[in-house]
């Protein structure tokens, strides 16, 4: 892992005081001023094909015809990164450069004062069940406000919190690599989590991403493997667009297994988004092809009819899944996107292609 990725973003320093109900504490300090709500925003129709929505629909000017799919009717306000994630971009990128100095390759996530994740990468190379061990330790650090690691002496047999590794559906992690994220106030509001390694290791790295966040400066990302870099271009051009059309986003990549390895999460996207956007990655994988071709083949008396139940739900039948082809023309994988109409959520994954495309 030679190569050097940009990944560095200005740290915030306040707080965000407000946040759309549902999506979780997304917030990191910042001096920066808050956004102001504006007008409603109505999702669209979520069963509108690509081929069928050549250009981005006007977010300001929805079809009020349209039935909403995938999510409820949200108040729109402007599409922002969010605090918490311009944190977390630096975060992870002083993790990820710690994980290539000692060439561990790591599994890195941070969540929300809700749990939820805010972004999360996986390095080429890592192990798969790290993908979930990392984003349990995050979650350990804010559902219990410590250290993963200071939970194994409190879970003993008669000490207070005795049990504690099999409540919470498994989610309660007992050793190191999870640790909450402080603001410049010494309030949390987060935390990070980091598996791939030994212990000590999981915590270096971890300790070397809010090392990165408290130093404030925009810093380079070691590379984390072909994919994760491609996925890393994808996301920022991605990102640009739905900052540009003010529609906040979930966006995911995914390799050739249907496994993340990278998802990033605006402030203010749909709560929903969390899973629809790593589905619809996951259905371009599937069944290699965009997601919104699967709507025909899934109709009664199709060839595909009732796909939509199969994989545990994990099926999407409408656009803003599409598969990523390397310079051959060999599928490596797909992205997902979702928060907005179809054809929102289908320009912005186009335009985290367009990115990566000759590449």
């Amino acid at each position: 892992m030679k190569m050097k990725r940009v990944a560095g973003w200005m740290m915030a320093a306040v707080l965000t005081a407000s946040m759309m109900a549902g999506c979780g504490s997304n917030a990191a300090g910042s001096s920066a001023p808050e956004p102001e709500a504006t007008e409603e925003q109505t999702t669209q129709d979520e069963t509108t094909t690509v081929a069928e929505t050549p250009e981005t629909q006007d977010a300001e000017e929805p079809d009020e015809s349209a039935e909403d799919n995938e999510a409820p009717v949200a108040a729109k306000i402007p599409a922002v990164t969010g605090e918490l994630l311009d944190a977390a971009k630096i975060m992870v990128a002083g993790a990820q450069n710690k994980a290539e100095e000692i060439n561990v390759p790591m599994v890195i996530s941070v969540v929300d004062m809700d749990g939820n994740l805010v972004l999360l990468h996986r390095m080429e190379g890592s192990l798969l069940a790290s993908l979930d061990i990392a984003q349990n330790k995050a979650f350990t650090a804010v559902a219990l406000k410590m250290p993963s690691a200071d939970v194994k002496e409190l879970s003993q047999e008669g000490n207070e919190l005795q049990g504690i590794a099999v409540q919470s559906a498994g989610r309660i992690v007992e050793f190191g690599g999870g640790l909450p994220i402080m603001n410049s106030e010494g309030e949390q509001i987060g935390g990070i989590g980091v598996s791939g390694g030994s212990v000590a290791e999981d915590t270096s790295v971890a300790q070397a991403g809010l090392d990165a966040y408290a130093a404030g400066q925009q810093i380079e990302a070691a590379s984390g493997g072909e994919l994760l870099d491609a996925a890393m271009k994808m996301v920022e051009a991605a990102e640009q667009k739905a900052v540009e059309i003010s529609v906040p986003m979930v966006i995911s990549v995914a390799d050739m297994g249907g496994n993340l390895v990278l998802l990033h999460r605006m402030e203010n996207s749909l709560l929903a988004s969390l899973e629809i956007a790593p589905n619809k990655a996951f259905t371009a994988v599937a069944l290699k092809m965009p997601s919104a071709d699967v709507q025909a083949l899934a109709q009664e008396g199709s060839e595909l009819q009732g796909i939509a139940v199969e994989h545990a739900g994990r099926i999407v039948e409408f656009g803003g899944g599409i598969p990523i082809y390397d310079a051959d023309g060999v599928q490596i994988g797909a992205i997902g996107v979702s928060g907005g109409s179809v054809a929102e959520d289908t320009s912005v994954a186009e335009a985290g292609l367009a990115a990566v495309s000759g590449q």
